[in-house]
């Protein structure tokens, strides 16, 4: 692909990145200062966003077992986790069912546990207000450890995010539940592949028209390397011919950004659909005609991965097979545009004598510097991204290139390939 594709690529995926983490991520922690104690319970952040799922953090760090018993396990255990709401307080033994149940737990001495509530969110976190938690644990001398938490707010879902929920990650969800009830063993893995090959066939024909314009543009580059000779000492001469140049060949270069742009909205979808797993706090998510659907039954495990959960885990290594086959397949596509460029500007520099003065030598040194820089580290960008997201996240963009790739071949052959010219009486 040409200089210009992969500067837009790069800052298309940063911002891409950025948002993630600084904007929708709703595990972002905000740090605060609290006072150190032997046993505490802290909330990860103070804002959340109806629908998604608040998370608490036990630190034990005294010498003895801390045992919560449920409250859905025995009528004896009611108040051992309240919560006050911005209207009443919430016992939690009134929301236990056979669907949604709550089960006992212990904390380890100078152990960390996090407890998070999927199955209740939406019943619990419904309406906009200051929450808080109390929850009772019990030490093994026999003593009542009773925690609180500070405030923490829930709002409602602004304008964007709104809008964002209910025309990209609700469809994507409904697509995947539906999808994922008729497949073998309800393999939440197949479900996005086939949910990636759905997405990457709705934007074949953008795609292909992108990747068209630009293959033409590696073609022009004997041309453009003429420009350059030509009028390199006058920027602005040099833009207009360059725009002369690619309306007479019909082409837009600003065309090849489009696709990666409409994918951000399915790669953000997605993130916000399975970064906490799927459990019953997604149910609110399900349209009518689903509403009923057992998401209990979705099985997110596929080959090595939990497909909700990021493949870095520190004990078993093996799971770093996928960042590293998602950064092999984007090296392969990237190799394989730089190979083609290659191809159609080796004539010209193989019987040419380097000129250290000529603007023309110096901007070639310089993209052939910006090429294979982008070879080694938009690999291991991606690689890294793959690594932080869920591994659902890294599955997708694996087929989407591994697509994208086949496509990018079949315009190569159809643009290479040999015209054949009819004669003409």
């Amino acid at each position: 692909m040409g200089n210009f594709n992969w500067k837009s690529f790069f800052i298309s995926f940063s911002i891409f990145y950025i948002i993630f983490f600084l904007i929708l991520d709703p595990n972002a922690k905000k740090k605060e200062v609290n006072e150190k104690k032997d046993i505490s319970i802290e909330v990860l952040k103070d804002e959340y966003v109806l629908g998604n799922f608040a998370q608490f953090k036990i630190e034990n760090n005294s010498d003895e077992i801390l045992t919560f018993n449920s409250p859905c396990e025995s009528a004896d255990n009611k108040e051992n986790l309240v919560i006050f709401g911005p209207v009443n307080s919430i016992s939690y033994f009134d929301q236990c069912s056979k669907n949604k149940t709550l089960k006992s737990f212990k904390v380890q001495p100078k152990q960390t546990y996090f407890l998070e509530f999927k199955e209740f969110s939406a019943d619990i976190f419904n309406e906009e207000g200051k929450y808080k938690l109390h929850i009772k644990l019990n030490t093994e001398s026999g003593e009542i450890k009773e925690l609180k938490t500070y405030s923490f707010l829930y709002e409602k879902p602004g304008f964007f995010r709104n809008a964002f929920r209910h025309i990209v990650s609700y469809p994507l969800f409904n697509f995947l539940v539906f999808i994922t009830n008729y497949l073998p063993g309800h393999s939440f893995g197949l479900a996005i592949i086939i949910l990636t090959l759905v997405i990457r066939g709705f934007l074949f024909f953008p795609n292909q028209k992108a990747m068209t314009s630009q293959r033409k543009l590696q073609k022009l580059q004997p041309k453009m390397e003429e420009l350059k000779k030509k009028y390199g000492k006058s920027q602005q001469m040099l833009a207009m011919k360059t725009m002369e140049l690619y309306k007479r060949e019909k082409i837009n270069p600003m065309s090849s950004c489009l696709p990666m742009l409409i994918q951000m909205p399915f790669l953000l979808g997605l993130y916000h659909v399975i970064q906490g797993g799927i459990s019953e706090h997604l149910r609110p998510m399900l349209w009518g005609i689903q509403s009923d659907a057992n998401l209990t039954d979705i099985n997110t495990q596929f080959l090595l991965w939990d497909l909700s959960d990021t493949p870095w885990n520190p004990e078993n290594l093996w799971l770093l097979i996928l960042p590293l086959i998602v950064g092999g397949a984007q090296f392969l596509a990237i190799k394989l545009t730089l190979t083609t460029n290659k191809k159609t500007t080796n004539k010209k520099t193989v019987t040419k004598k380097k000129d250290p003065e000529s603007f023309s030598d110096g901007m070639a040194d310089q993209m052939a510097n910006m090429q294979s820089m982008m070879l080694w580290v938009m690999p291991a960008m991606i690689a890294f991204f793959t690594l932080t997201f869920p591994a659902g996240v890294g599955l997708y963009w694996f087929i989407s290139t591994v697509f994208g790739v086949g496509q990018q071949k079949l315009v190569n052959y159809n643009l290479d390939k040999p015209q054949v010219r009819r004669k003409t009486d």
